[in-house]
């Protein structure tokens, strides 16, 4: 019996603890946590440079808010009257120097209702950036999942490389022992080759993917190689009349609602401006004292009303009130419209999303497991000889071609809830925690 050196003893000593601590240093060390898509749509909602587009056209709507409700600058007038040809202020009496102020008002209202049909429109650009903003996040979802499914494709087709590998080596093993034929082989190297294709294709998705969710993200494509966790599936059971009382409340279906208002109440503001205006004048003349008088003499004042009578604009402002009041009306139509498109759709997501989620439920815990199972009886058949490669080979792609259908079910799945998340604006139904939006819009009273 030979006895081992002390040196190897040592050795085999520590690599026997190291198996046995390194779990237990793994377990220690931290890992990077997954990027998910409540993150993605943070970063979407403070990033995005469509939505900060949008979030400032309405800034501009609302200082056209101001604008419009705005009076006139006053007029100041600095002049000298009844100045004689010499020049001097003390040879008339009726030589003047003159301070005078001028005023226009609306005394009938048209600036006030202008203004509140300027604030309704700003509503209505609001309401179409939140629109906009649950659009884009829905982008980002559809984004997210096609790039998670890519990544779960190019997986499994290297995994499935793995499985052709074994195969591959067991066909030649047999058939340079002369228990096995030459299609077989050639058919596992085939097969094989295949996956390669299949692997490089699946993972250039991935990337074009991944570069619509960066631009998304404002950051540069390429930046950053996140992993990515599943995206979500679940959605909530409310019922069917809650569903369609959600599309009332869409940001698009506000925003109609508020275009209509602002038309109606431009139409107003346009029918009280055919009322007089009112121009107000006052003015201070400061006189000098004569030459030779014995009396000083008195400074003068002026006050006056102009009335500006709107003759022969009536018809004008007649049919621009009237033009108002179509616009107002096709608002309204579009409103309606609007809602009942909406509810129609989210009526037909939820019945595709939920045959969907039943696809990929079926999908995964019911074909997927006996494909694999399949498989796992072929591979022990035709290593105990009771079955050719052949039989391997279609059970193999078998499972493959599911695993790859439970991936594209899920893709499927995502894009009808993202698309949900747009035509509901309710994140909660979802499970989705959304950031309030970076820059809340106003919600006045009107």
């Amino acid at each position: 019996m030979s006895v081992l050196p002390s040196r190897v003893i040592h050795v085999t000593a520590l690599l026997l603890s190291l198996v046995a601590v390194g779990p237990m240093l793994c377990m220690g060390i931290p890992t990077a946590r997954a990027l998910d898509l409540e993150q993605v749509l943070t970063e979407v909602d403070a990033r995005d440079a469509t939505l900060a587009s949008h979030r400032h056209m309405a800034r501009v709507a609302h200082a056209r808010e101001k604008r419009a409700g705005a009076w006139d600058a006053p007029m100041l007038d600095l002049m000298v009257e009844n100045v004689p040809v010499g020049g001097r202020f003390d040879m008339d009496p009726m030589t003047m120097r003159v301070v005078g102020l001028e005023q226009r008002v609306q005394p009938f209202g048209s600036r006030g209702l202008a203004r509140r049909a300027a604030g309704r429109d700003a509503q209505a650009a609001d309401a179409n950036t939140e629109g906009m903003r649950w659009e884009r996040f829905a982008e980002a979802w559809v984004a997210y999942a096609d790039a998670w499914s890519a990544g779960q494709r190019a997986r499994a087709a290297t995994e499935h490389r793995g499985v052709m590998d074994r195969m591959a080596a067991a066909a030649r093993a047999r058939y340079e022992s002369g228990r096995g034929r030459l299609d077989g082989l050639l058919r596992a190297e085939a097969e094989r080759a295949r996956l390669l294709g299949d692997a490089a294709m699946f993972t250039a998705e991935e990337r074009a993917a991944r570069a619509r969710l960066d631009a998304l993200r404002g950051r540069e494509a390429g930046a950053a190689a996140e992993s990515l966790a599943a995206p979500p599936e679940w959605l909530a059971p409310d019922s069917d009349a809650a569903w369609r009382e959600l599309a009332g409340s869409h940001p698009r279906v506000r925003a109609a609602a508020e275009r209509e208002a602002a038309r109606r109440g431009s139409a107003a503001a346009i029918r009280r401006m055919g009322w007089p205006e009112l121009t107000l004048r006052a003015s201070y003349g400061f006189r000098s004292d004569l030459v030779g008088a014995q009396h000083a003499q008195d400074d003068m004042w002026s006050a006056g009303v102009g009335i500006l009578l709107p003759i022969g604009n009536s018809s004008r402002q007649g049919a621009e009130a009237a033009e108002m009041a179509a616009m107002a009306d096709a608002a309204a139509a579009e409103r309606e419209a609007e809602r009942r498109s909406l509810a129609a759709e989210t009526h037909a997501l939820r019945e595709r999303a939920a045959a969907m989620r039943r696809v990929a439920a079926l999908l995964a815990d019911t074909v997927l497991v006996a494909e694999r199972r399949a498989l796992q009886a072929a591979w022990s058949g035709y290593e105990s000889g009771a079955t050719d490669l052949a039989g391997v080979l279609g059970a193999a792609h078998a499972s493959y071609n599911e695993e790859l259908d439970l991936t594209r079910a899920r893709q499927d799945l995502a894009g009808l809830l993202a698309r949900l998340l747009a035509v509901t604006a309710r994140a909660e139904l979802f499970g989705l925690h959304v950031p309030e939006p970076a820059t809340a819009p106003r919600r006045n009273a009107r």
